[in-house]
């Protein structure tokens, strides 16, 4: 193996969090590789990877030269470029990095090989903002985000946002399924067609098959021509949320719908024929709906040929600060303050409650917060009504503990029963055997013979990583 591609491999496995995009050039200025790194990445420009893999860097960005291309510079030269500016232009967008770029050697003949560039992304925006695909991007940079899971969706809502397959959101209450539905919209071929969304739960079950079908005047007393859900979307894209709240007969309904992409109005004769993509929510377990009868097999399966999984808040709680910081500076642009973040308490605060209703909870309470806070960052007092909820939480919890305790017959009962408490309610917070193991200062060894002693149930996998 020739000595350079040792330096090569290290680079290429060393910590990414000081830059957004990693590449590797050869000789012949040719991309051979690209790895997105860092809260931010390049994978955030539409179409990146496919953009730069296998292409000339010269023939990728047409502002660039040999003469100021820092990789162009560090092949002729050999020497480093260190975080250089450069304003590039790539698939529509325009961004501003700064960027150091290393040369790679072959120690037994000092010839250059190649270069390997470290780029840091300052700004992006896309070239024409003025129609729906500028709101494109910034539907999908809502989703503010540095959890590795949550970045994972993000690529694969590009990467299907231009296929018709039908999409099923999965997530608890308040994850924010409805911006990521509206993110596949936006981003896909759709953009400048209807989005129709409708909350399935919100609907009289009698008004139903009208809600999406339509009627047809004279069907039945007082009915008027009107057009259903199907017909408002055609062309564009219908998100439905709470879709396990609609009962097994009319699933069959929607079912056929989808099937022939035809409805017919309430009262109506003729089929009228539909392209939509549909786009269906649930917050419940399908499995276990499917077991339980609340969801037909064969709709469930029509509905989720792309399936999308939302980790709830507390299994994201990496994105904490990020998400505190973007809805602090979007309520101080609406309500005209300058609030500049929360105290330490604050923090420590939110981290220690679950947030069962994730991100729309977290965003009420620094809402609410904004409207009472009086000083220029958020304090205890402003949020003093989650302080009583976790409060009350750790009271009901200690209550059971100290029943347990003293029902059991034993010191080591109560000892198991009071060890299986504290467990569980790590295992809670966080999505990993490792991450539980670190919250309880053990190894995630230890951790998993205890798990399996004390005889553990959790609804989620955990793994040692």
């Amino acid at each position: 193996m020739k000595d350079y591609f040792k330096e090569l491999a290290r680079l290429m496995k060393a910590d990414g969090s000081a830059y957004d995009g990693l590449v590797v050039v050869n000789k012949e200025g040719i991309v051979e590789y690209y790895r997105p790194c860092g809260q931010f990445s390049f994978e955030e420009i539409e179409g990146f990877e496919k953009a730069v893999i296998g292409k000339e860097l010269l023939d990728v960005y047409p502002e660039i030269t040999t003469e100021n291309s820092t990789v162009m510079k560090t092949l002729q030269t050999g020497e480093i470029t260190f975080a250089e500016n450069q304003v590039l232009t790539i698939n529509g967008y325009v961004m501003k990095i700064s960027s150091t770029t290393y040369p790679i050697i072959d120690d037994s003949t000092g010839e250059i090989q190649g270069a390997i560039d470290a780029a840091r992304i300052d700004e992006y925006r896309r070239i024409d903002e003025s129609g729906d695909k500028g709101r494109s991007l910034s539907l999908l940079d809502d989703i503010v985000t540095q959890n590795k899971q949550m970045k994972k969706l993000k690529r694969t809502i590009r990467e299907v946002a231009d296929n018709s397959s039908s999409v099923l959101i999965k997530g608890e209450t308040g994850t924010g399924k409805e911006l990521i539905a509206e993110s596949f919209h936006s981003l896909g071929s759709r953009s400048d067609k209807p989005f129709i969304s409708q909350n399935c739960a919100a609907i009289p079950r009698e008004l139903l098959e009208s809600m999406f079908f339509g009627t047809e005047k004279g069907g039945f007393t007082g009915a008027e021509s009107k057009q259903g859900l199907f017909e408002l979307a055609n062309g564009g894209t219908l998100f439905m949320d709470e879709v396990n709240s609609l009962d097994i007969s009319m699933q069959a309904k929607l079912l056929k719908a989808l099937e022939s992409k035809k409805i017919r109005r309430i009262g109506g004769k003729n089929e009228i024929p539909f392209d939509i993509r549909l786009i269906c929510a649930l917050n419940e377990d399908p499995q276990k709906l499917i077991a339980d009868g609340r969801l037909r097999e064969d709709f469930y399966y029509r509905i989720s040929v792309v399936n999308i999984e939302v980790p709830p808040l507390r299994e994201r709680m990496d994105d904490m600060s990020l998400l505190i910081d973007h809805f602090v500076s979007i309520y101080n642009k609406n309500m005209k303050k300058n609030i500049v973040g929360i105290s330490q308490m604050t923090e420590d605060l939110f981290n220690e409650w679950n947030w069962p209703g994730n991100i729309r909870e977290l965003k009420n309470t620094i809402e609410s917060a904004f409207n009472i806070e009086t000083s220029n960052i958020i304090t205890l007092d402003s949020v003093h009504e989650l302080l009583d909820k976790v409060d009350a939480a750790n009271s009901i919890s200690q209550e059971n503990v100290m029943k347990s305790v003293n029902d059991k017959n034993t010191l080591q009962q109560a000892l198991n029963y009071y060890e299986i408490e504290i467990i569980t309610t790590a295992m809670k917070r966080n999505s990993s055997l490792k991450a539980v193991a670190d919250e309880l200062g053990i190894s995630p060894q230890k951790l998993n013979y205890r798990i399996k002693k004390l005889g553990i149930n959790s609804d989620k996998t955990f793994l040692i990583k």
